[in-house]
């Protein structure tokens, strides 16, 4: 009888234990990722990053040019679909630049939408970020 108590407490334990974490999110977006950009006219590849971090469905953070950072607002975690954007004012007016995309292990991909006010410009381009390991 004893032989038989020992293996289903360690069951019970186990599945506890998982109940326990299951209140965290599978997918978690949380950390910084390096968005594979494509060449300017340049010739030159912009280094960007994005550094994020999800509370409950909540996503916020930077995106990280050589440049500038810029805030992230509107961010947002549903499933494995992850969006969010970024406002700048500049001489063509308000810049919105939305990100959206599917978060599948190290990878996001989707697409970004850039919304010039002043200048009426809708551009929409794909996009893809890696994780970057810490």
């Amino acid at each position: 009888m004893k032989r038989l108590i020992v293996p289903v407490l360690v069951g019970l334990l186990a599945v506890t234990g998982l109940t326990t974490s299951a209140g965290e999110p599978a997918i978690n977006p949380t950390g910084t990722w390096k968005w594979m950009a494509p060449q300017n006219p340049d010739g030159k590849t912009p280094n960007i990053t994005f550094t994020l971090k999800l509370q409950g469905e909540t996503l916020t953070g930077t995106v990280n040019k050589s440049t500038s950072t810029t805030t992230i607002t509107n961010g947002v975690l549903k499933g494995d679909e992850v969006s969010f954007q970024t406002v700048r004012e500049g001489i063509s007016g308000k810049t919105t630049t939305t990100y959206s995309g599917i978060l599948s292990g190290d990878t996001i991909r989707g697409n970004i939408e850039t919304d010039v006010d002043k200048a009426k410009v809708h551009a929409v381009s794909e996009w893809e970020a890696k994780r970057v390991k810490e």
